[in-house]
């Protein structure tokens, strides 16, 4: 039997924000699944953010249990839980957070050597492979810094899977982009996640509205509400 990427028990935590809203999570137990895009959806201060950052292990929960494939990492240290993060997960931040001196596929390739510690040569047959898997291999050889911003946020996409992570988190997509532009993004986010076969959790910025995850997760102030597509194929 096929182990999640990660699953919740009894996830609780409470949080202030920096302007004083406090996000509340209750209770929270839930399986996310290999290949599905899960958006974390719900009022601006109703848990959402503080959910994607623990899911993330970003933030420690105040209760309850993170699995990620088939580990409990609630009750690791630091440096373990680090670890997990670096080799589990893949990271997509509204900003792309690229080296604009370097190429793209420089950029992409370097958690192979900072993570995977993989040789030159398996190296770049691997970053290739995520170029062509998210649709950029077009642009492997330009310098970020002459990239548009999709493009840029193309880059960043493969840059986080390049380790074959087993959860991307990807916060606030599609913040200031067109929405066009978005949903390309979007696109290639959920046709990654069901080619590689990784679990995608995401936010979307305030002004996208996109219908196509697998799975949206609604969180407010009642608790976790979850409504699943009729057509995970369309």
């Amino acid at each position: 039997m096929a182990i999640d990427p990660l699953r919740t028990r009894n996830l609780s935590a409470e949080c202030a924000n920096e302007d004083g809203f406090v996000e509340i999570i209750r209770d929270f137990t839930y399986h996310f699944r290999s290949g599905s895009f899960y958006h974390l959806s719900g009022p601006e201060f109703g848990g959402k953010h503080l959910l994607l950052q623990i899911l993330g292990l970003l933030l420690p929960p105040d209760s309850g249990e993170i699995i990620v494939d088939g580990c409990l990492v609630t009750d690791l240290d630091i440096d373990d839980l680090g670890e997990t993060r670096n080799r589990k997960y893949g990271f997509l931040f509204s900003s792309p957070f690229l080296l604009p001196a370097f190429t793209v596929l420089e950029n992409v390739a370097m958690p192979l050597f900072k993570i995977a510690q993989v040789g030159t040569s398996e190296a770049k047959v691997i970053t290739e492979e995520i170029l062509e898997i998210v649709g950029v291999s077009r642009i492997a050889a330009t310098e970020v810094g002459r990239l548009d911003g999709l493009d840029e946020m193309l880059a960043a996409l493969a840059r986080a899977l390049v380790h074959h992570p087993r959860v991307l988190i990807a916060e606030l997509v599609g913040n200031n982009m067109r929405e066009g532009e978005a949903e390309t993004l979007l696109s290639a986010l959920r046709a990654s996640g069901q080619r590689l076969g990784l679990a995608v959790i995401a936010t979307l910025a305030p002004q996208i509205s996109w219908g196509h995850a697998d799975v949206r997760l609604e969180i407010g102030p009642q608790g976790v509400e979850e409504f699943i597509r009729r057509d995970p194929h369309g």
